[in-house]
């Protein structure tokens, strides 16, 4: 069913860049039979394309609205917790047995002698390299990694991360849903929630390119390329018809991203 699903989804795929193709090349050419074999031929150029570089880079799964507030909301309800430390460690627990509670974090050792620690930084700041060294200095223990959780962070964090011998992998609250709570299915419990969000303009283009506003997209595209063959203002309703396909297209093939991590976090 599953390979069933994912050709369908790129025969409607490779069905809208083909008439994107059409629309122009039947407006420019005479032989009708020539823009439907160079619209087949661009349409597989673009497919090898784009199939390339998914393949390079990643398709990374982002969180959906619903999860995003949810994760929001977990961040701002253990922010007020004094017990905050119990959750991660019970959530640890949950899947290793060796694991030792300090003050402000969590170390879980290995049976190939490896150790983590799992450290939840938890202030509305931004993560700082000034944070991480901080971190670093209260940890006493050698490690082979460290996992930093908190509500974001900037590329200077990054960077400054990268300067230690361990590894230290930072995770936003979003990234921490993903990777901690859905990977462990184990989730704080929402005491508090954000009632003053708004939409943000990423929200906002997200739902105008849903998935589920492409068939609205076809049919209007559709009947407007229909209609530049009776008018005389037939390159009117090609322009229209071509961004109504695009947006056809960004709206089937739309896919926010997030950082996923392939291998064991903790």
């Amino acid at each position: 069913m599953k390979k069933f699903l994912f050709i369908i989804q790129i025969f409607i795929k490779c069905s809208l860049i083909f008439l994107i193709a059409f629309i122009w090349l039947r407006f420019v050419l005479d032989s009708i039979w020539l823009a439907l074999s160079l619209s087949f031929i661009i349409t597989l150029i673009i497919e090898l394309i784009t199939t390339f570089f998914k393949r390079k880079n990643g398709i990374k799964n982002s969180l959906q609205v619903k999860e995003k507030e949810d994760a929001e909301n977990m961040f701002l309800s253990l922010l007020q917790d004094k017990n905050r430390i119990d959750f991660f460690c019970n959530l640890v627990s949950s899947r290793h047995s060796n694991i030792r509670k300090n003050k402000n974090y969590i170390l879980i050792s290995h049976d190939n002698k490896t150790k983590v620690a799992l450290f939840p930084f938890f202030k509305i700041q931004s993560l700082l390299p000034d944070n991480i060294i901080e971190i670093n200095n209260e940890i006493k223990e050698k490690l082979d990694k460290l996992v930093i959780v908190c509500n974001d962070y900037d590329k200077s964090s990054l960077d400054f991360s990268k300067h230690f011998s361990f590894e230290i992998v930072i995770l936003n609250k979003y990234e921490t849903y993903q990777n901690l709570y859905k990977e462990y299915d184990y989730y704080p419990e929402i005491i508090v929630k954000n009632s003053t969000k708004k939409i943000s303009f990423k929200e906002l283009i997200s739902y105008s390119f849903n998935r589920s506003r492409t068939k609205g997209y076809i049919i209007s595209s559709l009947l407007l390329f229909i209609m530049s063959f009776f008018v005389q203002m037939s390159i009117y309703y090609c322009i229209v018809a071509s961004i109504l396909l695009i947006f056809a297209l960004i709206s089937f093939t739309n896919q926010t991203y997030n950082k996923k991590i392939e291998k064991e976090l903790l």
